[in-house]
């Protein structure tokens, strides 16, 4: 695997070089590629302007990609495959445009588009309601489980989330995402991941109940000082604790995981204190450095803070060995070096 300070700097600075992008829109981050380079899967930003002054470039020699640090090869590139994004469905849309590839073989799609934070509360971060007058807002779950089944199907080997823009209504859109699970179950035995905020644990029992085999929920800042100005409409850090507990009773110990997304000026202490604490009850913490969209002309996030969040987190948790889990972001482990940071325990 790569170092971790390596693959922070990449997936941090970005690369360069004419890759395809199959990931173009959505809540996560956006504007990047996946690819695996030394048994590392990475997603990193390609798009966006300030990628132009990234050390690194993946380059075409020879029929095969490397992947560059300025004159050095640091290892030949895997690209992902995606041939089933032009295939028409029965819908009259092309399967791509339902389910997405991120990494090498994570499969994604958003169930709904929309979310009710959107307009007053949005998180600093997210851009689930850009372009949607290229996507499929609102997603039935047959047209999702005809995509999956296509899209697994190709290779046999990919697994599935299953998100969605924060839906009306106390559920916050579990009760959709668990109908989609089912109907997707049906059709395919594919590892599925669903992401939802904190909601009450009877609709936890209900994502696992029907079929979900781990699950994403994501508080994004651990440190309560900014989480009014990064996620203004998000509940707060103890009742994720609560849900992440409540979760690890029902799906089993990492089977649940975190989005964390670093580079609002946490105080690194304080994060690195949350994630101890969130690893001793099981939780998988996804420590991802914040992507600015390929729209803005925000600069990359402080490499060197990230860099220093992650030693305090190495040091705190080194005691704890986290096991990988079948389904989800973690799973691919594109945007975070946290796989990586563990790797060599």
């Amino acid at each position: 695997m790569l170092d971790w300070r390596t693959k922070l700097e990449i997936i941090v600075k970005g690369v360069r070089g004419n890759v395809r992008s199959y990931r173009k829109s959505g809540g996560g981050p956006t504007g990047g590629v996946g690819f695996e380079v030394e048994g590392s899967v990475v997603s990193a930003p390609n798009k966006q302007k300030f990628v132009e002054n990234s050390p690194y470039r993946i380059e075409k020699i020879d029929e095969k990609y490397y992947l560059f640090k300025n004159d050095e090869v640091v290892g030949e590139v895997k690209l992902p495959k995606a041939e089933y994004y032009s295939k028409p469905t029965s819908f009259g849309v092309e399967a791509g445009k339902i389910v997405a590839l991120d990494g090498i073989n994570a499969l994604v799609t958003a169930v709904s588009r929309r979310c009710v934070l959107w307009k007053k509360k949005r998180c600093k971060f997210c851009s689930i309601e850009i372009g949607l007058e290229n996507s499929i807002v609102e997603k039935t779950p047959e047209m999702i489980a005809e995509a999956a089944k296509m899209a697994y199907e190709e290779d046999n080997s990919r697994h599935l989330t299953i998100t969605s823009g924060i839906m009306p209504g106390k559920d916050k859109g579990a009760v959709k995402i668990s109908e989609v699970v089912k109907a997707v179950k049906e059709k395919v035995d594919i590892p599925i991941h669903v992401q939802v905020d904190v909601v009450d644990r009877d609709f936890l029992e209900m994502l696992y109940e029907s079929g979900a085999d781990t699950i994403g929920i994501h508080a994004e800042v651990l440190d309560e000082k900014i989480r009014s100005n990064v996620v203004p409409g998000k509940p707060k850090l103890e009742e994720y604790f609560k849900a992440w507990e409540n979760a690890v009773d029902i799906f089993g110990k990492w089977k649940v995981n975190s989005w964390i997304v670093l580079g609002f000026g946490e105080d690194k202490f304080v994060t690195a204190e949350n994630v101890e604490r969130m690893v001793e009850i099981g939780i998988t913490p996804f420590l991802a450095p914040y992507r600015p969209p390929p729209y803005s002309n925000e600069q990359p996030v402080n490499l060197d803070e990230v860099v220093k969040i992650y030693e305090l987190v190495e040091s705190y948790v080194k005691h704890v060995k986290i096991n990988k889990a079948e389904a989800g972001c973690f799973t691919c482990g594109g945007c975070t070096a946290v796989k990586e940071l563990i790797a060599k325990r």
